[in-house]
């Protein structure tokens, strides 16, 4: 009965390391995918999401589109704090992304989509507002992309890293403002000029 029990607990342990292993290979293939498309997993704190999203005057009229979505903080709260119509996130690495569909499953959230997919090649024609924390290439990026495809007033909210209005003259920076040490964009796309 006792070398039962040692063999369940072996196998039990054995078991254990073995996921533990299989979720850090995963963890760390996710920051080597991330990194490889331009932009880490660097969570934001949840104290500042509430803060940041109420700051770009987000509603209940809003489709919310988060690029880079992480573990899906912001999609949530979109959801949970401010009910946006619907909340879609594209997030290309395996690891914050399995966490995403979790949280959102388990706090069961029908109103969020989530797509493992690079947001460089998403649909944005209905996003009314984009959430960017991105490093600066990828802002400039994604930025020709809001500018070809999104629709005029969208509102478009960076965290640190902001739209070159100078390159980018199809935005209009709206306010800035510091949150603690991070410092918000929020900007709006202006109507296309038909003369081009």
């Amino acid at each position: 009965m006792l070398s039962n029990l040692l063999i369940v607990l072996l196998v039990f342990v054995i078991i254990s390391f073995a996921i533990f292993l299989v979720s850090l290979l995963l963890f760390y293939l996710s920051g080597f995918i991330s990194l490889m498309f331009g932009a880490p997993y660097i969570p934001l704190s949840r104290k500042y999401i509430r803060k940041i999203l109420s700051f770009g005057n987000i509603s209940s009229n809003d489709t919310l589109y988060d690029f880079g979505c992480g573990d899906g903080r912001i999609l949530i709260s979109g959801v949970s704090d401010f009910n946006v119509l619907k909340a879609v996130g594209y997030e290309i690495a395996p690891w914050p992304y399995l966490k995403t569909l979790f949280s959102i499953k388990l706090k069961r959230l029908k109103k969020i989509s989530i797509f493992r997919k690079n947001f460089l090649k998403a649909d944005i024609g209905q996003a009314t507002f984009i959430y960017l924390y991105l490093f600066i290439k990828l802002v400039d990026k994604v930025a020709y992309k809001i500018a070809r495809e999104g629709i005029p007033g969208t509102k478009i909210l960076c965290v640190q890293f902001p739209i070159d209005t100078n390159k980018h003259t199809e935005f209009e920076l709206l306010k800035s403002t510091k949150i603690d040490n991070l410092t918000i964009y929020l900007y709006k796309l202006k109507p296309r000029d038909s003369s081009k």
